[in-house]
C-alpha cells in the first residue's frame, strides 16, 4: 500500500481487486481504488490508485496518487505523485507533481501555483 507521508492512512473507502464501478465518486478523507472505476471523481482530499487499480477518469482531487494505470484528466489543489510502476496517459493540472524513475506517463503537465480547478468561471 502506498502510505502517504504526514496524512492518516485511514482508508474511508476501497474498491478492491475484480471490481467495477461505473459513475461518479464524491468524498471525504482517503479513498484507495485496487479494481477498475470509469467515470468521475472530486475531492478535496486525497484518491490513491494502487498497483492493480485501472482508472479512465476526470478527478479533481486535493493530492492524487497513482501506481497503476490511469487514463484522463487529473486536476491537482496540491499535487500528484507518480509512482513505478505508473502508466499514466493524459493531462495533469497541477502545482507539485513527483515521478519516480520507471514510471510512464504519456502526456502533458500544466503547472500553476494558483488554483487548478475552474476557479475564473462563474
Amino acid at each position: 500500500m502506498i502510505k502517504p507521508k504526514n496524512e492518516s492512512v485511514d482508508i474511508n473507502a476501497f474498491l478492491g481487486k475484480n471490481t467495477k464501478f461505473n459513475g461518479t465518486l464524491l468524498f471525504d478523507g482517503l479513498v484507495r481504488i485496487d479494481g477498475d472505476f470509469e467515470g468521475h471523481v472530486k475531492t478535496k482530499d486525497t484518491l490513491v490508485i494502487a498497483n492493480s487499480g485501472s482508472v479512465k477518469a476526470e478527478i479533481e482531487a486535493g493530492v492524487v496518487k497513482i501506481s497503476g494505470n490511469f487514463d484522463g484528466t487529473i486536476r491537482a489543489e496540491s499535487k500528484v505523485e507518480l509512482l513505478k510502476p505508473a502508466n499514466v496517459k493524459g493531462t495533469i493540472y497541477t502545482p507539485s507533481i513527483v515521478i519516480e524513475d520507471g514510471v510512464i506517463f504519456d502526456g502533458q503537465c500544466v503547472m500553476s501555483k494558483t488554483k487548478t480547478s475552474s476557479e475564473n468561471e462563474g
